[in-house]
């Protein structure tokens, strides 16, 4: 599935009722608060628990419907944010990750 396909399927069940400033709201603190899901999986893995595949991809699935949300706040294509970023990443790791250049790099 493309990310404009997910980002296009995610916005039929979004709030179409929130102003703007609103739906912000909700898709920031819905990262903020579904990534501390996914920090709880692991904590709770320090104490013995066992790490769920099923628990952790419904998470990220999470933070992945929030992130279109948010994206859909500004009016960006997933797909072109994608995009973007692997773009920066290429230019800024041409030959994969290499630690010295994540520690000295220029930006």
């Amino acid at each position: 599935m493309k990310f404009s396909d997910y980002q296009a399927l995610a916005r039929r069940t979004q709030r179409t009722d929130l102003k703007p400033g609103e739906k912000l709201a909700h898709a920031v603190c819905g990262i903020a608060s579904e990534a501390g899901e996914i920090a709880g999986i692991f904590q709770k893995s320090m104490q013995g628990h066992v790490v769920v595949r099923s628990d952790l991809t419904k998470e990220i699935g999470d933070v992945l419907w929030m992130l279109a949300e948010l994206c859909d706040v500004f009016g960006f294509d997933m797909d072109e944010v994608a995009n973007e970023n692997i773009e920066k990443l290429k230019k800024r790791y041409p030959e994969g990750f290499d630690p010295e250049k994540s520690i000295h790099r220029e930006e």
